[in-house]
C-alpha cells in the first residue's frame, strides 16, 4: 500500500484550514443515535457485521508497525479489496484492540466524512497531531458504540445482583473488558468516562 497517497488523502479532507472539532456531547448524541439506528443492544458489539451494513468492508492484514489501522473511501474500487470503502486494521494487534480500530476507523466514516468524496485516515501508534481533536473524537465514538452506557450499566447490575456485591475497580475493568471484548485500557478508559471508577 502507498501510504504517500494516503497523506495527500487526508489533505484532502482535513484542507488548509484544518478541521473543526465537536463537543463531547454531540459525539456521545451521535453515538448513542448510531447505536439505535443499527440496533446495538448486545454485547459484545459484532464491530465487524456493522460496518458491512454500514458499506464498509473490513480486512485484517500486517502492517507497518506504528500502523494501528486505515479507512479508504475513493470514488474508484480498488482491486485489491474490490470496494471503494474498506476499513484494513493491523493483524498484528490483539483481537481487543483491532476491534477497537476497526470502532475508531468507523467512527471517522460517521464523523468526519464529507459525502463519497475521497476520504483516507491512516491511524499511528504515536499519532499525536490530531489527540487534541478528531483522534479524540474517534475514540469516544468508538468506545460509545462498543460500550454503551446502558449495557455497560446493566451489566454492572447483573454483577452487583450476583454474588459481587461491591466490586474492587481492577475486578470491574476485566469484568467489563471480558464482556464487551476490549482491552483493560479501553474498558478502565470507558469506566471513568461514565464516573463508575
Amino acid at each position: 500500500m502507498c501510504y504517500n497517497k494516503l497523506r495527500i488523502y487526508m489533505y484532502v479532507v482535513m484542507g488548509k484550514g484544518g478541521v473543526l472539532f465537536m463537543r463531547q456531547s454531540e459525539v456521545k448524541k451521535r453515538a448513542e443515535d448510531f447505536c439505535i439506528q443499527n440496533n446495538i443492544k448486545t454485547y459484545p458489539v459484532e464491530i465487524v457485521r456493522i460496518c458491512n451494513e454500514n458499506g464498509l468492508k473490513v480486512f485484517e492484514e500486517y502492517l507497518d508497525s506504528e500502523v494501528s489501522g486505515l479507512i479508504v473511501v475513493d470514488e474508484k474500487v480498488w482491486k485489491k479489496y474490490n470496494t471503494n470503502k474498506f476499513i484494513l486494521v493491523n493483524l498484528a494487534e490483539l483481537a481487543t484492540r483491532r476491534r477497537f480500530t476497526i470502532a475508531h476507523e468507523l467512527a471517522h466514516y460517521i464523523l468526519h466524512r464529507k459525502g463519497n468524496s475521497l476520504y483516507a485516515h491512516r491511524d499511528m501508534v504515536c499519532n499525536d497531531v490530531f489527540k487534541s481533536g478528531i483522534e479524540q473524537e474517534a475514540n469516544y465514538f468508538a468506545a460509545n458504540i462498543l460500550m454503551p452506557e446502558t449495557l455497560i450499566n446493566e451489566k454492572i447490575e447483573d454483577l452487583k445482583s450476583g454474588t459481587w456485591g461491591k466490586l474492587p475497580d481492577f475486578v470491574l475493568v476485566r469484568e467489563i473488558a471480558d464482556h464487551f471484548a476490549v482491552s483493560e485500557t479501553a474498558a478502565e478508559v470507558r469506566l471513568k468516562q461514565l464516573g463508575l471508577i
